[in-house]
C-alpha cells in the first residue's frame, strides 16, 4: 500500500456484532488494494469493538476510532472523513458489502473525469434474499454527467421524492470537509443522518459523473428502516428524519447567500424538506399499527406543521392522503381578504345544487372576487354560468390525476376559498380539501339536504363528514337543526344559511295580490324532478286517492323531467292503474312562460317530500300566492313561522287530502293562506345574499347563523334520525305529529334505534337522556 491510499473507506457502526464482520470482509476483498478503512464506533454496547479490533490485527488497511459517548452516525461519519489521508472517500454501513470491483470501479471514473462526486448502481436486499424490487430502481444514480448547479438540481430534483444515501456515491474529501464546516462540531443526528451531508455537499460540488455497476449491497430491514411503527417511540424515531433536515437549515441559507443561484439553493432544500415530511408521513400512514396511528400522527404534528404535512403528502405521497384525512388538524380561513374563489360541483346543470351554485357565482363576482367554476364531472352546461365567469371541467375520472389538476387550478387561479358542493354526495372530498390547503386554499363544504339523509340512504357520509370535519374552514348547511346536530357531536365551525332566490321568485316579486279562492274544480300543481327516493312522486298519486275517495272534484299536474326509476309514462300509468289517470298527470319538463302559467292556473302547491334541505319549490310557489300543502318537514326554514304552509305527518295521504279539501272550501282561510304565501316569498327574498356570501367566505357570519343546540334540538335530532333509520331500513311511515315522532319510534322501533346509534354512535350518551325526554321509560 502506498504512503498515501487511493481511496478511504469510512464505516460507521454502532451495535452491528453480528453483520460488522461481513462489511469488512467485502472492504477488504477490494480488487483495488491501496485503501483504507476508517471504522468509527459510536459507543457500541455489544461485541462489535471486538470484532473490529480482531480486523486491526489482521489487516494494517484497517484503522479503529472510538467514541466515548454515542453521537449518531452523522458525527461518526464526519470522524472518519476528518481522519481520512485519501483524497476521495466510500461510505460502507455496517450491515451491507461492497462488491469487490466498488473502489476500482468508482475511483477509475474519479480519476478520468476528475469529478467531485461519482454515482454508482445499487443492489437491495429484502429480507427474503430477492433483489429488483422498486425500491432498488428508485435508488439507481442519475447517468448523465452534471457540472455546477446541475449537480444539486440533478440529484434532488424539485417535486421528486428525495434520495440521501451517501453509500451511493464516492466523494472528493474536501467537498465532504467543507459541507461538515458547515454545521456545528456537535450536530447528532439519529434519523436520516446521511441526507443532510449528501445535500450540502451536492450543492458545493461543481462536477458529477456515473457508472451504471451496482457496486453496494443494501439490507433493507436490517438497520432502523421497514418496521413497524408498534410504539410511540417508534414514531418519535421516524420523525427524527424530519429534525434532521431542519437542522441543516442555517447552512443552506448560508450556502445560499454565495450560490450562483440563491433560489435554485432554497427551492431545492425546501422540496427535499417536505420530501421527507411526506416520507414520514406515509410511513407512519402505511406501517402503524392501529393502535398507535392516532398518536403517531399527532406527534407528526408537533414536528411539522399542519400545512407542510398536508402540502408533502399531497406532492410526494398523494396516496396517504385517504388516511391522513382522518388524522389532520382545523385550520380556519386563510388570514388576510379573500380575493379568488373556487365553486365546485359534480355537473354543472340548471336547478338544484347548480342554482344555487350559479346564484353565488352571480352575488360573489358582482361583489369584486374573482370567481371560478369546476365541475368534477363531465356534461356540464357552462352557459348557465353568468358572463365573465370561467368554468373548469376535470380531465380525468381518476383521483390521482383529478387531485393533480386540483393543485395545478389553485395554483394558477390563486384560490384563497373553495366553496365545494358535493360535500353530501361524494366520499372524496376530504382529499381535494386537502390538497386546497397544501396550495394555501380553505374549503367550505356545503350540505345541500338535511343531515339526517346519510342516515336514510344508508351510507356512511355522515360519518366521513365528522371525522373529516377538520380539513373543512367552515361548515354551511341550511337549518338550525343541522348546526345543532354538528354542534352536538362537538363541530363548532358550522353554520346554515337560506338558499338564495330563483329567478323566478325575482320575477314574481310585483306579484302581491292574493289568489281568489277556488271555485268547483280544484287545481294543483308540482313541479321537481321525478325522483322517489326523497320526494316520494308516487305519493302524489296517492293523495289524488284520497281527494277522489273524498269526493273532491280536482287536477294535479306533475311537472318536471324523468329521474332515476321514474318517468311521467310510468306515473301516469300508476294514475290510472289507481283510478285517477284523468285527474293527475304528469305532463314533464316545463320551463319559463310555460312553468309560470301552470303555477298561475293552479290553486295550491302540494309536496310529499319525504327529505330535503331546502325545497325551493315551496317559496317559488308562495312566490305566486300559492298556498302549499305538505308532508311535514319540520327543520326546513322555509316552513317555520310561514302561516302559508298547511302540514301533515308524513305518509298521510288521507290527512293531506283532508286538510286540502277543508281549506279551498272556505274562501277566507284559502285568502289568509295566499296572502301569507306571499309574505313568507318576501322574507326569503330580502336577505342581503350579496353580504352574506362575503361573510362566508371572510368568516365573518353574524353569531345567529350558528346557534347554539338546546334540549330540544336533541330530543328532535334524535327522533328524526331514528325515523330515516326506519325508512332506510324499509319499514312503514308514521302518522304522528313531528314533535312526536322519537317517542312513537323509540316504542316500536328499538331494534331501529340502535341501527341508527351503530351509524352514529357518538349519539349514545345523547340517546340515553333522550330516551327519558321521550317518555320512553
Amino acid at each position: 500500500m502506498t504512503l498515501r491510499p487511493l481511496l478511504t473507506i469510512v464505516m460507521p457502526v454502532s451495535g452491528d456484532d453480528a453483520t460488522v464482520a461481513t462489511a469488512l470482509e467485502s472492504a477488504l476483498a477490494q480488487t483495488l488494494v491501496d485503501i483504507e478503512i476508517i471504522c468509527v464506533d459510536d459507543a457500541s454496547t455489544d461485541g462489535t469493538a471486538a470484532v473490529l479490533e480482531r480486523f486491526r490485527q489482521r489487516d494494517p488497511r484497517v484503522r479503529v476510532v472510538r467514541h466515548e459517548h454515542n453521537l449518531s452516525a452523522f458525527q461518526a461519519r464526519r470522524t472518519g472523513v476528518l481522519a481520512a489521508s485519501a483524497e476521495r472517500v466510500m461510505f460502507l454501513d455496517g450491515d451491507d458489502e461492497l462488491t469487490p470491483d466498488a473502489a476500482a470501479t468508482a475511483v477509475a471514473q474519479a480519476e478520468a473525469t476528475d469529478s467531485d462526486i461519482v454515482g454508482f448502481g445499487v443492489t437491495v436486499v429484502e429480507r427474503d434474499g430477492r433483489t429488483g424490487s422498486p425500491y432498488e430502481v428508485r435508488l439507481q444514480p442519475p447517468q448523465h454527467p452534471l457540472v455546477g448547479k446541475d449537480v444539486l438540481s440533478g440529484l434532488f430534483p424539485v417535486g421528486k421524492p428525495a434520495q440521501g444515501q451517501l453509500w451511493r456515491f464516492l466523494f472528493r474529501t474536501s467537498v465532504l470537509r467543507e459541507a461538515y464546516s458547515l454545521v456545528a462540531d456537535d450536530l447528532s443526528l439519529a434519523r436520516v443522518n446521511d441526507l443532510p451531508l449528501l445535500f450540502l455537499a451536492a450543492a458545493i460540488a461543481t462536477s458529477y459523473t456515473a457508472v451504471p455497476d451496482k457496486l453496494y449491497r443494501y439490507h433493507f430491514g436490517r438497520g432502523g428502516s421497514g418496521h413497524r411503527v408498534d410504539t410511540v417511540g417508534r414514531a418519535q424515531f421516524y420523525t427524527g428524519a424530519i429534525t434532521s433536515v431542519d437542522a441543516i437549515g442555517p447552512a443552506v441559507e448560508a450556502l445560499a447567500a454565495s450560490h450562483a443561484d440563491p433560489a435554485l439553493v432554497r427551492d431545492t432544500y425546501e422540496s427535499v424538506r417536505l420530501s421527507i415530511i411526506g416520507y414520514v408521513c406515509f410511513q407512519l400512514v402505511e406501517h402503524s399499527d392501529d393502535a398507535v396511528l392516532d398518536s403517531a400522527l399527532a406527534h407528526l404534528h408537533t414536528v411539522a406543521s399542519g400545512k407542510d404535512i398536508v402540502h408533502a403528502a399531497a406532492r410526494f405521497y398523494p396516496g396517504t392522503l385517504k388516511a391522513l384525512k382522518f388524522h389532520t388538524t382545523w385550520q380556519g380561513l386563510p388570514e388576510g381578504s379573500a380575493r379568488s374563489i373556487l365553486l365546485v360541483t359534480s355537473t354543472l346543470r340548471t336547478g338544484g345544487v347548480s342554482a344555487v351554485l350559479t346564484s353565488q357565482a352571480r352575488y360573489l363576482h358582482e361583489a369584486g372576487y374573482r370567481v371560478t367554476v369546476v365541475a368534477r364531472n363531465g356534461g356540464s352546461d357552462a352557459s348557465v354560468l353568468p358572463v365573465g365567469i370561467p368554468f373548469i371541467e376535470l380531465a380525468s375520472r381518476q383521483l390521482p390525476a383529478q387531485l393533480t389538476q386540483w393543485a395545478e387550478i389553485c395554483r394558477a387561479q390563486e384560490v384563497d376559498v373553495i366553496i365545494d358542493h358535493q360535500v353530501l354526495y361524494m366520499d372524496t372530498w376530504p382529499e381535494f380539501a386537502l390538497v386546497a390547503r397544501a396550495e394555501g386554499a380553505a374549503t367550505i363544504g356545503w350540505l345541500h339536504n338535511f343531515v339526517a339523509r346519510p342516515v336514510y340512504d344508508g351510507n356512511d357520509r355522515l360519518t366521513l363528514i365528522e371525522r373529516c370535519s377538520p380539513t373543512l374552514a367552515q361548515l354551511v348547511t341550511l337549518s338550525p337543526l343541522d348546526v345543532a346536530y354538528f354542534r352536538l357531536r362537538g363541530i363548532d365551525h358550522v353554520a346554515y344559511l337560506p338558499n338564495p332566490p330563483s329567478p323566478l321568485m325575482f320575477e314574481s316579486a310585483a306579484h302581491s295580490g292574493a289568489k281568489p279562492a277556488p271555485s268547483g274544480r280544484l287545481e294543483l300543481v308540482w313541479w321537481g324532478r321525478l325522483e322517489q327516493r326523497t320526494k316520494q312522486v308516487r305519493e302524489l298519486v296517492e293523495v289524488g286517492v284520497q281527494l277522489r275517495a273524498l269526493g273532491v272534484p280536482f287536477n294535479l299536474t306533475i311537472i318536471g323531467p324523468d329521474w332515476d326509476d321514474v318517468t311521467a309514462k310510468k306515473l301516469n300509468a300508476l294514475a290510472r292503474r289507481r283510478g285517477v289517470g284523468d285527474a293527475v298527470t304528469a305532463v314533464g319538463p316545463r320551463r319559463g312562460a310555460a312553468l309560470v302559467a301552470a303555477i298561475d292556473a293552479a290553486d295550491a302547491f302540494i309536496s310529499t317530500s319525504i327529505i330535503e334541505g331546502y325545497q325551493l319549490t315551496i317559496a317559488e310557489a308562495q312566490a305566486r300566492g300559492l298556498p302549499v300543502f305538505m308532508y311535514e318537514l319540520p327543520w326546513l326554514t322555509l316552513v317555520q313561522e310561514n302561516q302559508g304552509v298547511v302540514a301533515v305527518p308524513q305518509g298521510d295521504a288521507r290527512g293531506l287530502a283532508s286538510r286540502l279539501a277543508e281549506t279551498l272550501a272556505d274562501p277566507e282561510r284559502y285568502a289568509q293562506l295566499s296572502l301569507a304565501s306571499l309574505d313568507a316569498a318576501s322574507r326569503a327574498r330580502d336577505h342581503d345574499f350579496a353580504q352574506l356570501y362575503r361573510d362566508v367566505v371572510t368568516g365573518a357570519l353574524p353569531p345567529r347563523f350558528s346557534p347554539h343546540p338546546t334540549l330540544d334540538d336533541a330530543r328532535q335530532l334524535l327522533g328524526l334520525l331514528v325515523f330515516f333509520a326506519q325508512r332506510a331500513n324499509g319499514g312503514p311511515v308514521t302518522s304522528t305529529d313531528s314533535v312526536a315522532w322519537g317517542k312513537r319510534v323509540w316504542e316500536s322501533a328499538a331494534p331501529l334505534g340502535r341501527a341508527t346509534l351503530r351509524r352514529v354512535p357518538g349519539l349514545q350518551p345523547l340517546a340515553h337522556r333522550a330516551k327519558g325526554w321521550l317518555g320512553a321509560r
